[in-house]
C-alpha cells in the first residue's frame, strides 16, 4: 500500500502527547522518593541489620530507579506520534522510536469506555503484528482494553489514553485520517461508550 505526497496531503504531522497538567507532580514525586531511598539505604547498610536489609534495599532501589526514569522521561521528552504518508512512528520517552508502516495498521479508532459514572476516551490503533516493547504503556494498555472492545484474544495494537496524556482522541483521529490509506478504517466511536466494570 503506497501513498504519494502532494499539496493536499502534507508530508508529516508530529503529535505530542504530554502528561496532563494534573499528573505532572508524579515525575517530581518519583525523584523525591529516589532521593529518600538513597539516604535510607546508606543508613541501613551502616545499621545492625545492614548485612541482610542493605542488599534488599539496594535491589528495590533498581526498580525505583526504573520508575523514576520512566516518569521523568514522560515529563522531559513527551510521548510523540509522527504521522506521515508511509507510517506511524511512536517515540517513547525512554525507548527507541517504533515505526509502524500503514501496511501493518488495520483500524484507527477513537473510542469511549464507561466505568460506573466515568467515561474515558482512548485512541486505539489495531495492528496486524506487534509493535513497541511488550511493557510499553501504549501496548500494555491495548492488552487491557482489547477485551472490552471485543478484539480477539491475542490481537495486537496500541492504545493512547486521554486521561493520562494531554490530547483529544477525536482530533488526533482527524489528523491520522488525512494520511491513512483507503484500506485503513478510521472511525470515531466516542459517541457510543462501551460499558465495563474494569478500572483503568
Amino acid at each position: 500500500m503506497e501513498n504519494s505526497a502532494n499539496a493536499a496531503r502534507p508530508t508529516a504531522a508530529p503529535i505530542v502527547l504530554g502528561l496532563r497538567p494534573a499528573l505532572r507532580w508524579i515525575p517530581l514525586a518519583s525523584v523525591v522518593a529516589l532521593g529518600a531511598w538513597y539516604l535510607a539505604v546508606a543508613a541501613i547498610f551502616d545499621g545492625p541489620n545492614g548485612g541482610v536489609a542493605g542488599p534488599v534495599m539496594a535491589v528495590s532501589g533498581v526498580a525505583l530507579l526504573v520508575v523514576a526514569v520512566t516518569f521523568v522521561g514522560y515529563l522531559l521528552r513527551p510521548l510523540r506520534i509522527d504521522v506521515d504518508i508511509d507510517a506511524l512512528t511512536v517515540r517513547l520517552p525512554t525507548w527507541l522510536a517504533g515505526r509502524v508502516d500503514w501496511d501493518e495498521v488495520s483500524t484507527v479508532t477513537a473510542v469511549a469506555v464507561r466505568t460506573g459514572r466515568h467515561v474515558r476516551r482512548f485512541l486505539v490503533v489495531d495492528l496486524r503484528s506487534p509493535a513497541l516493547p511488550h511493557v510499553s504503556r501504549p501496548r500494555s494498555m491495548y492488552r487491557r482494553l482489547a477485551p472490552v472492545l471485543g478484539r480477539a484474544k491475542g490481537a495486537h495494537g496500541l492504545c493512547f489514553e486521554e486521561q493520562l496524556f494531554d490530547f483529544d482522541a477525536a482530533q488526533v483521529l482527524t489528523v491520522m485520517g488525512r494520511f491513512a490509506p483507503a484500506e485503513v478504517v478510521v472511525e470515531d466511536r466516542t459517541a457510543e461508550p462501551a460499558d465495563t466494570h474494569w478500572q483503568f
